[in-house]
């Protein structure tokens, strides 16, 4: 592991300045104590670890540090993202978004993985939303330093001109380095096609230059795109079982496409507990304009919300019982509610 105050580039394991001087972290505390003396949330989740994480962003620069962690600490009072949940995915469509937290990687870092093309919004603002969603249920169970981090692995196979607009990665990225920093170890971008090239070299030039070393392009289960070989990469990060499962969503998304983009919804399958089973919701809120079309059952048994070993854990059903509670008033959520098979709890305080 890294040790030094930077990480080399390609290093998705390594962190930087994984030693700090506690009299700086002391005086960051005491920067921001009014803030946390006038609200219990903030109090709550600025915990001395999260302190810590903000100093090690700016590489122990306290005033950079001091700037961030303000910063963030307003914009938790004002928008109480703990208590939110992707406005689009609840309301507009049960499909707008398709990025989740779904498993473990080897050393006990979240997995989040997201498929490009079963997104249906591109709307910058709301896709800021959804990474604030999954990050909000993310943080709750996050392991000890140095593993409080997450690996976002992004299927790019069907990615298209309609996923070309850089203010949606600005929108998301902004947020990651102004709120979030030094939570993404790395990125794993799964068979992404020449077209992308474009949109990558526009991104790396505004991206936070520490983001832009924590990539990696992997070549698709199919054999396409460009990057290292699949299989030696999934063994570095995931179990047998987990990479199991990544092999089975993107090779699912690719030989049924037809079927499964018009009814996997992460959202749906999460309230109601049914993640094998797509499109049955369908039949509960019918489109105006064609009826609603029969289920389709996961290759395998497979399920959309993580392999067996993660859906037994805790942080599984944490982040089910939240997204219950938060997006229980959707209009579309609403409509699922009596689905779900442990009920929907109270709103979390």
């Amino acid at each position: 592991m890294t040790t030094d105050d930077e990480v080399a580039e390609g290093d998705l394991h390594g962190r930087a300045m994984p030693v700090l001087n506690q009299d700086d972290v002391d005086a960051l505390a005491r920067a921001v104590q009014p803030i946390l003396d006038s609200d219990e949330a903030v109090r709550r989740w600025c915990t001395r670890a999260n302190v810590e994480r903000f100093l090690r962003a700016d590489r122990g620069n306290l005033a950079k540090a001091t700037k961030r962690l303000t910063d963030t600490l307003k914009w938790r009072v004002a928008e109480r993202p703990e208590t939110r949940v992707c406005s689009a995915c609840i309301n507009k469509d049960l499909r707008s978004h398709y990025m989740n937290f779904v498993g473990w990687d080897r050393r006990g870092r979240a997995l989040v993985y997201s498929d490009i093309g079963l997104a249906k919004d591109k709307t910058p603002s709301t896709n800021a939303e959804h990474c604030m969603q999954v990050l909000e249920l993310l943080e709750p169970n996050l392991r000890p330093f140095p593993n409080d981090q997450y690996v976002w692995v992004v299927d790019f196979h069907q990615f298209s001109v309609y996923d070309m607009n850089p203010s949606v990665a600005s929108a998301c990225l902004g947020l990651f380095a102004r709120s979030y920093p030094e939570r993404l170890a790395g990125m794993i971008m799964v068979g992404a096609p020449m077209l992308f090239n474009g949109l990558y070299r526009a991104v790396c030039a505004f991206a936070d230059p520490v983001t832009v070393k924590k990539v990696r392009f992997v070549v698709g289960p199919d054999g396409k795109g460009g990057g290292k070989a699949f299989d030696p990469v999934m063994d570095e990060f995931f179990d047998a079982e987990t990479k199991a499962w990544l092999a089975a969503e993107m090779t699912e998304n690719r030989k049924r496409w037809k079927e499964v983009a018009k009814r996997k919804s992460w959202m749906a399958a999460t309230f109601a507990g049914r993640g094998s089973t797509h499109g049955w919701w369908q039949t509960l809120q019918p489109s105006k304009t064609k009826p609603p079309e029969p289920p389709v059952e996961g290759e395998g048994g497979h399920d959309i919300r993580g392999c067996e070993s993660f859906r037994a854990c805790d942080a599984f059903k944490n982040v089910a019982q939240a997204v219950r509670s938060r997006g229980a008033h959707g209009a579309l959520t609403s409509r699922l509610a009596d689905l779900a098979p442990e009920g929907i709890p109270e709103p979390e305080e």
